[in-house]
C-alpha cells in the first residue's frame, strides 16, 4: 500500500507557533522604526520651515505673523491684530520662500481642532512672540518664554501625540526618544536652538 505524504498536524501547529513568534518580534520593530521614520522626517521639515522664516526675515525685516495671508480670523482671548498659532501660509504666498507648507506628521486633525481648516490645523504649531505680545490681552507671561527661544518657536506634539504634556504647564518638555520611541515630550525647533527648547529656570 502506498503512504500518503503530508504534514502531521503537530508540525502544522509548528510551523503555526514559529511564524507567530517571528511576527511577535517583527511588528514592534517595524512600528519603532515608523515612528523614528516620523521623528526624522519632522526634524527636516522643522529645518526646512526655519530657513523659510529667516529668507521672509532678510526681506521683511520681521517674522512672519501667526496668521494666514488674506484670511485673519481670531482665537482665543486674542483680537487684534488677528491670529492663529500655525505656521502661516506668508511662507509661500505670495512670495514663495517655501513651495508648500509641511503638514506635521504627529497631529490627528480629526482628534484635535475644529476651530480652523484642516489645512491649517495639521501645521506645526507656531509663536511669533513680538506679533503674539502685540495681540494678547495680557501677553506678559509668556515673555519669559521669549528669552529663551528668541523671536520665534514652533513645535509639534511628537510621538505621544500629547499637545500639552499634562499639567498644562509641562507643554514645553522635550521629546527624548531615550526615554522609548513613544514617549512624553515635544519637538522644538526655535530661533536660538535647533531641535529642543532651552527652557530656563521659569
Amino acid at each position: 500500500m502506498k503512504k500518503t505524504m503530508g504534514f502531521t498536524l503537530i508540525e502544522l501547529l509548528i510551523v503555526v507557533a514559529i511564524i507567530a513568534i517571528l511576527a511577535a518580534i517583527a511588528i514592534p520593530n517595524f512600528l519603532e522604526a515608523q515612528v523614528r521614520s516620523k521623528v526624522s522626517r519632522c526634524k527636516a521639515d522643522m529645518r526646512t520651515i526655519a530657513t523659510g522664516l529667516e529668507s521672509y526675515r532678510v526681506d521683511g525685516n520681521a517674522y512672519p505673523p501667526m496668521f494666514d495671508a488674506g484670511t485673519g480670523g481670531t482665537w482665543g482671548i486674542l483680537v487684534e491684530p488677528p491670529f492663529h498659532s500655525r505656521i502661516p501660509s506668508y511662507l509661500t504666498t505670495p512670495i514663495a520662500y517655501l513651495t508648500s507648507l509641511p503638514h506635521d506628521p504627529f497631529i490627528d486633525y480629526e482628534q484635535y481642532l475644529d476651530w480652523a481648516p484642516k489645512e491649517v490645523s495639521n501645521r506645526f504649531v507656531y509663536f511669533n512672540y513680538p506679533y503674539f505680545f502685540q495681540s494678547a490681552i495680557d501677553g506678559s507671561a509668556l515673555r519669559n518664554r521669549s528669552d529663551d527661544a528668541g523671536l520665534w518657536l514652533f513645535y509639534s506634539p511628537g510621538p505621544d501625540r500629547d499637545w500639552y504634556n499634562r499639567p498644562a504647564n509641562l507643554v514645553y518638555i522635550n521629546y527624548d526618544p531615550t526615554n522609548g520611541t513613544i514617549s512624553l515630550g515635544n519637538i522644538f525647533r526655535t530661533q536660538r536652538t535647533t531641535d529642543k527648547y532651552e527652557r530656563g529656570t521659569w
